[in-house]
């Protein structure tokens, strides 16, 4: 018996109209953050394991990929897109700033899996960041991009939360949580999306007592409107921490406002659990709940790290988010209709003419079409099955009456309607249907 080889736990081979999608989003989101001014960066997938060690909490220590070269290294599999940016900037001197760049390439975790979810331990992230920009407008830009990369993917309308984990620690200090308690009392809340205010005040009760709980949600607590929500807060924060966040969310609303955004929506539970978020934090979320109820899109500002990495104490102004592929191939391949199973726009057939038809392939190639032929001598009727099949919309019919009037037969294989043009035109006439 063979031996069977089978894919590793976690992961998934992409093929077909699976992998001409996800090439058809990464294709969307580049126009957009070009559009924006972004220009792609590339790192390596193996990184020294301090890098990847270097931020974050006990959640992603143990989820991290680790290896050892032939020199007995310590290397690890990249995590997020975010640290090796830092890497590179910080080590990279002749970088101007503000810095504005995307990525988009896989990442490594092996941590528990959803495959419905669109959870792998293999993923690919879509990444756009701003460093060198304090200002909010940084962000505000950020909620423009988001807007127009759901707007190009045919996903409609956003909602964008939006919170400040300066903020956020305002509100900790003013419920009372302890400093050793506070970054687990984040994650924690980071899982309302997940499980409900009723489960954030289930889990928080192994740390803190019922007085402190209560006034941590009534300060999480969205009041009706935006506007409401900052002037509770600003009855009730009293740190310069807090303070300065609440200020920086004012500044965020009024851009937004500027903007004639009506989808921003302030709210004071949002925490995003890694622990290098300093400002800002962002979540984007479908308008339309039927598509799905979780973040698509999640992110925020990282002002400490990059100087962190240079070894000094220097602020490098830091802003971004990441768009994940696989949740957002599941969401299209789900609500869209008539997804391409081939990039091929002409599938050519050759009746005893396969030396000649394959000249003619090249010349049609030449002037931009996607054009593929039968390579095995099919009979017509088995080759046109086969594009068929493959969901290929025009086939191509060459035999010698064809090459005698320079000519080709081409057939619409969903309505299967046919008509002889002649070679030169056929480019065009494909084209133009």
């Amino acid at each position: 018996m063979p031996k069977e080889f089978k894919i590793a736990k976690g992961v998934k081979d992409w093929y077909g109209r699976e992998a001409i999608l996800r090439n058809e989003i990464k294709d969307a989101l580049k126009r957009v953050f070009e559009r924006y001014g972004y220009n792609p960066i590339e790192t390596p997938m193996i990184e020294r394991a301090e890098t990847v060690k270097f931020k974050g909490g006990e959640e992603i220590q143990k989820e991290i990929f680790t290896l050892k070269d032939q020199g007995k290294r310590e290397l690890a599999l990249r995590f997020d897109q975010t640290l090796p940016l830092a890497r590179f900037v910080a080590s990279n001197k002749d970088v101007k700033f503000p810095f504005k760049r995307y990525v988009i390439g896989e990442v490594f975790r092996d941590g528990p899996t959803q495959p419905e979810q669109g959870r792998y331990r293999v993923f690919t992230q879509c990444d756009v960041d701003i460093l060198g920009v304090k200002d909010m407008i940084a962000e505000a830009e950020l909620l423009a991009l988001a807007q127009d990369c759901f707007k190009e993917m045919g996903l409609g309308n956003i909602t964008v939360k939006i919170n400040n984990r300066k903020l956020l620690d305002g509100i900790l200090e003013y419920a009372g949580v302890p400093d050793k308690d506070k970054f687990n009392t984040i994650i924690i809340l980071d899982k309302m999306d997940k499980i409900g205010i009723e489960g954030v005040k289930k889990e928080i009760k192994l740390l803190l007592p019922k007085e402190k709980i209560d006034k941590l949600v009534s300060a999480i607590t969205k009041a009706k409107n935006n506007n409401e929500t900052y002037k509770k807060l600003t009855e009730i924060i009293s740190s310069k921490n807090g303070i300065e966040g609440l200020n920086e969310i004012k500044q965020l609303l009024d851009y937004s406002k500027n903007m004639g955004f009506n989808f921003i929506e302030f709210d004071p539970s949002l925490a995003r659990g890694l622990d290098y978020y300093t400002g800002t934090t962002i979540e984007v979320y479908l308008k339309d709940k039927s598509v799905v109820k979780s973040a698509v899109l999640a992110g925020g500002r990282f002002d400490n790290m990059i100087g962190a990495f240079s070894g000094g104490k220097k602020e490098i102004p830091a802003v971004g988010f990441s768009f994940g592929l696989e949740r957002i191939a599941m969401i299209l391949n789900d609500i869209k209709k008539n997804l391409k199973s081939s990039n091929t726009e002409l599938y050519l057939i050759p009746i005893n003419t396969a030396k000649e038809c394959l000249k003619i392939a090249n010349s049609l190639r030449s002037q931009g079409l996607n054009v593929d032929m039968d390579l095995k001598g099919k009979k017509m009727g088995q080759a046109i099955t086969y594009a068929d099949s493959l969901g290929i919309p025009y086939a191509g019919i060459i035999g010698e009456d064809e090459l005698k009037e320079d000519s080709i037969t081409i057939k619409n294989l969903k309505t299967r309607e046919q008509k002889k043009i002649k070679i030169n035109e056929a480019y065009k006439y494909l084209k133009a249907k």
